[in-house]
């Protein structure tokens, strides 16, 4: 079998071997970063601040216009696209004629995975040679994350109570 791994549409040198697992690890400095500085922020006993401690945000857009005596104000978080995410990967098993994805969030130590395998030809019964889907479910005995159904395939990931920022 032949298998290529493109980056941006373009081939990637591979060893002479299949890859069996290709990934990708991410590492968000910050979880939010300032709408109008775009500095990264961190939590503080003060609130939301710069790195190097600024709270006020030297980019500050007054509500009342360009004309208003308020002069400093506090920054304007939002969060960083895909800072949620630790890794996600692609795994190959020819023994298990399968392909994993894993995408981990929370905890980097481990993953939601999402499996299909083909079910062996020589299999009894009506399954053989189909191919099945593994996904996470609600109720898994060891999830990496807790999962609350919001309709079929579809799942709201961790506490839904969870404060929000």
């Amino acid at each position: 079998m032949f298998a290529a791994v493109y980056i941006d549409g373009v081939a990637a040198p591979v060893s002479d071997d299949m890859p069996e697992r290709v990934g990708v690890e991410y590492s968000a400095e910050s979880l939010f970063r300032c709408r109008a500085c775009g500095e990264d922020l961190i939590s503080t006993t003060e609130g939301l601040s710069t790195v190097s401690g600024e709270v006020d945000c030297r980019d500050f857009e007054p509500p009342d216009g360009p004309d208003s005596d308020q002069l400093d104000g506090p920054h304007d978080p939002e969060r960083v696209p895909l800072s949620w995410c630790n890794s996600a990967a692609v795994h190959s098993d020819e023994s298990q004629d399968s392909v994993t994805v894993s995408i981990s969030v929370g905890d980097p130590r481990g993953a939601f995975t999402f499996t299909i395998r083909r079910v062996p030809d020589d299999s009894d019964g009506d399954l053989a040679g189909q191919l099945v889907m593994h996904t996470p479910y609600v109720g898994e005995a060891a999830p990496h994350m807790p999962l609350a159904a919001l309709h079929d395939g579809t799942y709201l990931i961790g506490s839904p109570y969870a404060t929000r920022a």
